[in-house]
């Protein structure tokens, strides 16, 4: 339940209000009318427990569903503060010329008052009688542990700057009422949430992992894996594991083949150390016979590994009869692997062949045929030396 205070005041509110100026005392008479808070559209009446300061809303004169003249408050204007339940501790934390409001003669808060350049409170609209709801925040938190607060309201005129042990707001001139805001737990370096004042919130309150024991950003330096090559580290390749080159310490390991990443003392890493792919078991470049390309090692290389096509099964060439070039183990090599030309299709030497155009070893004359009497026998001899009879 909200505490409601209601001191016999000397005055509150009244005629005299006009003529005393901010931190002159007056007598005055009893208060009259009530204040309460609410929320923001004054739809609950002390609603007391409210999830967060920014809800809490001023309100006064009659409540919800009450009559319009019941409660009001004198007309005029008021100033307004919110400290701990005792009063001790001031908790508004903007100026008290920020805090003004008026009352107007139905008894309900009309308006806020403008403070030096231009302070002024956020409204609302109470639902009920039309008039307006002030914003008590900003004000800072309670050190009650229950989340208790208390408003105070008074007249202008009474307010006493002078009177400090409740901050200028004389009890037997005010009117109070106590309200609460859940306590929520307060943001803590290591809860894995970046608050107000932090820079970094892993979870936790260890130095050394890039967000330190007070959530304040590391240097890189102090966190291996993060990707970074820092002061005291060698290599940092963004974990901790060992074995890929990097250990957990972000000290460089001897390469490791096989990895898949190519290492200082490393040609090649395919990824394996299977030899005989192009990169060998200790990622050494090896040539490959069959890829097309002549490398190291090899004397050719066609694009397959056929023996018997000019470039053998491991890259080296072989004879070819039939490629114009007498080879080891050649006779002759016409440049064609056709029988009966004089150079078999094995590249061996056959027999002159009478007539077929080609001149051999033993032949006088080839033209072509074996048709005696046309200047060449049909034995390939010149009939012109014989006398036409060869």
């Amino acid at each position: 339940m909200r505490t409601l205070y209601v001191i016999p005041l000397s005055a509150l509110l009244g005629a005299s209000l006009s003529c005393t100026g901010v931190g002159e005392s007056q007598e005055g008479s009893a208060v009259r009318g009530a204040i309460f808070t609410s929320t923001k559209d004054g739809a609950a009446v002390d609603e007391n427990i409210y999830s967060a300061k920014e809800d809490v809303y001023l309100d006064g004169g009659p409540g919800a569903n009450a009559p319009s003249a019941a409660a009001g408050l004198d007309a005029g204007d008021y100033f307004f503060q919110v400290t701990d339940p005792s009063g001790q501790t001031l908790l508004s934390s903007d100026d008290i010329l920020c805090r003004r409001f008026h009352v107007d003669d139905t008894g309900v808060i009309d308006k806020v008052v403008e403070g030096p350049n231009g302070c002024q409170h956020n409204t609302g609209v109470d639902q009920d009688h039309a008039g307006v709801t002030v914003q008590l925040f900003p004000y800072d938190d309670t050190p009650n542990p229950g989340g208790e607060y208390k408003v105070w309201v008074i007249a202008v005129g009474n307010y006493n700057a002078s009177y400090d042990r409740t901050h200028g707001f004389v009890p037997r001139y005010s009117k109070t009422d106590n309200f609460k805001v859940r306590v929520t737990s307060q943001p803590a370096c290591g809860d894995g949430h970046v608050d107000s004042g932090e820079q970094c919130d892993d979870g936790n309150t260890a130095n050394g992992d890039g967000c330190s024991s007070t959530c304040t950003t590391e240097e890189h330096g102090s966190c291996c894996g993060d990707g970074n090559v820092d002061a005291g580290e060698q290599c940092d390749d963004g974990n901790t594991t060992n074995g890929d080159g990097c250990s957990s310490t972000c000290t460089s390991e001897a390469p490791v083949c096989g990895n898949g990443r190519v290492e200082t003392g490393e040609a090649c890493d395919d990824g394996n150390t299977t030899a005989g792919d192009g990169c060998s078991a200790t990622c050494t470049a090896e040539p490959v016979c069959g890829n097309g390309t002549v490398e190291s090692g090899e004397a050719c290389d066609d694009g397959n590994t056929t023996a018997g096509d000019g470039c053998s099964a491991t890259c080296t060439v072989e004879p070819c009869c039939g490629d114009g070039h007498v080879d080891a183990g050649e006779q002759c090599d016409d440049g064609n692997t056709v029988n009966g030309d004089g150079c078999s299709s094995s590249c061996t030497t056959e027999a002159p062949v009478c007539g077929n155009g080609v001149l051999e070893t033993g032949e006088q004359c080839d033209d072509g045929n074996t048709t005696g009497g046309d200047g060449c026998s049909a034995t390939c001899s010149d009939e012109t030396t014989c006398g036409g009879v060869c």
